[in-house]
Formats: structure tokens, sequence, C-alpha cells
């Protein structure tokens, strides 16, 4: 029974606070690289680019690979990896870079030399 005077914390309500505490214990501590590696198998994770220790975004945040494991940026640094990251995605893509798909098939072309080489 509630104290008089004392809010009812509903059932709802406690679960979303143990949601945010759990969710603040993943984001607070390093993720071994097998687990995040996992996450990006399981496509509950999504790489920027495919480049060795590409940031990651994972619940909400992005993360980075250092050498404690993959370890997830705060709010403000996500906030500004975001803008990057569509940046980065549109310069790929009006590069004409070869998808994925592409790439597993092995259908990228091949580069062309620079003008004046020789």
């Amino acid at each position: 029974m509630a104290e008089p005077g004392s809010p009812t914390v509903t059932w709802a309500e406690r679960m979303e606070l143990l949601k945010d505490s759990a969710q603040q214990r993943v984001l607070n501590a390093p993720m071994p690289p097998a687990a995040m590696e996992q996450l990006i198998a399981d496509e509950k994770a999504d790489v920027l680019g495919r480049f060795e220790d590409s940031p990651v975004r994972y619940m909400g945040r992005w993360w980075r690979h250092n050498e404690e494991g993959w370890v997830a940026l705060d709010e403000a640094a996500s906030a500004q990896l975001d803008l990057h990251a569509k940046r980065y995605r549109a310069a790929t893509a009006a590069a004409g870079a070869p998808s994925e798909a592409d790439a597993e098939l092995g259908e990228i072309p091949p580069a062309q030399p620079e003008a004046g080489a020789a």
C-alpha cells in the first residue's frame, strides 16, 4: 500500500524504470567484440561503413571500438556522428560506391587510373 500523499507507481512505470536502468548499464560498460559482432550479424546493430573499426549504431547510440571493446558514445557525440554519418552515406551514394551485394558477388568494377598516370 502506498504512503498517504505519495503517488502510486504502476507496474508499467516500474517496468519502464527497470528498462531504463538496464539500458544505462549496457551503455556505460564496454561491450565485448564478439557480442557486437553477433549484434551486427543479427542486424540488430548498424555499421556505418565497410572499413576497419567503423562506428556502429546500437540502442540509439554510436559505439566505437577501443582496447576495452566497444564503447557507447554519449548522446551529444552520437548526435554529432549522426550528422557525419548522413553526409558519409550521401557522399558514398553520390560517388557510386558499389553496393554490398555487388561486393559480395565480386562485381566491383576495377579502379580507374588517375589522369596522367603512367
